[in-house]
């Protein structure tokens, strides 16, 4: 007798992709879709299979932007500024994103209104989430 031993992980990656597959987004209406997808699994309890397509979802939208001439000069904006930026961007809370980073809500509060050092945990955390060099916390 054969035992299938599931992968909870792999599965959920499997139905995402099914749900909107990982390739080049090629249209406005792709991209909408996309943010909407962002938008629902970051407030979605993650695996590591949830967070792999996150990470490629978030590369796809990106890429788009740039190829679409989404243009935002960043050079002159404080870290905090380009984390306001990017949670707007994705529609998300703070808090939401405090969860994602696994530093308290008003930690992260603090540190984006400048009453806080960035931490170490923060700092790693918006880097991965927000795709944002580790560096521009440090200036």
């Amino acid at each position: 007798m054969s035992v299938t031993i599931r992968n909870p992980a792999a599965d959920r990656y499997m139905q995402l992709v099914a749900k909107f597959p990982l390739r080049r987004l090629g249209s406005a209406a792709e991209h909408a879709k996309a943010k909407r997808l962002l938008l629902r699994l970051s407030a979605e309890q993650r695996n590591r299979g949830v967070s792999q397509y996150i990470d490629v979802l978030v590369d796809l939208i990106a890429d788009y932007e740039r190829r679409a001439g989404y243009v935002l000069e960043m050079s002159k904006m404080s870290a905090a500024e380009l984390v306001r930026h990017r949670i707007e961007q994705r529609t998300m809370s703070v808090s939401a994103l405090a969860r994602l980073v696994g530093v308290p809500q008003s930690n992260l509060s603090e540190m984006l209104s400048g009453k806080r050092d960035w931490s170490k945990t923060a700092i790693r955390g918006l880097a991965s989430q927000l795709n944002i060099r580790a560096d521009r916390f440090l200036a």
